[in-house]
């Protein structure tokens, strides 16, 4: 099924999309600090679609974040959340279960919908993995980091 993924995601042109000018804003921490692509250099990055009101989501965040804090910093490691959320305070209220960073609000119909068309899935929760020179390792990671929760960054085979 990956390499049919794989082989739809290479025709509809996803993987010719220039990853680095889409993830290059500023993102903000839990705390409200500012983070720019530059500080995530030499990391992995997890682009995780998610949203308040998601069952899929609920379920698989806890998951994710345990995975996240036992992982990141020995695997050079970031995840970026890009809500699904059809408002602000929802999103702000889910955001403070993750120990992430996330795209800002206000980018998030465009950016965040760009973001979104290149994992090529019209489903969440969604994971995304992208290496450090900014290549798609794998559109579709999150049942990966549940069969294989050693098996970072989780490549497609």
């Amino acid at each position: 099924m990956k390499i049919v993924i794989s082989f739809l995601l290479a025709l509809t042109g996803a993987y010719c999309v220039d990853v680095k000018s889409l993830l290059d804003t500023t993102y903000t921490d839990g705390a409200g600090k500012n983070v720019t692509l530059s500080d995530l250099s030499g990391n992995y990055i997890g682009l995780y679609f998610s949203a308040s009101w998601c069952g899929g989501c609920r379920e698989y965040t806890p998951k994710l974040v345990k995975l996240y804090n036992r992982i990141h910093k020995d695997k050079n490691w970031e995840v970026i959340w890009v809500t699904h959320d059809h408002n602000e305070p929802d999103a702000d209220k889910y955001f403070k279960e993750m120990p992430w960073i996330r795209l800002p609000w206000d980018q998030i119909a465009v950016r965040g919908a760009k973001l979104f068309k290149l994992t090529e899935r019209s489903y969440i929760p969604s994971l995304t993995m992208i290496s450090p020179d900014f290549k798609i390792v794998n559109a579709e990671a999150t049942q990966d980091t549940e069969d294989n929760p050693d098996g970072f960054p989780w490549p497609w085979p």
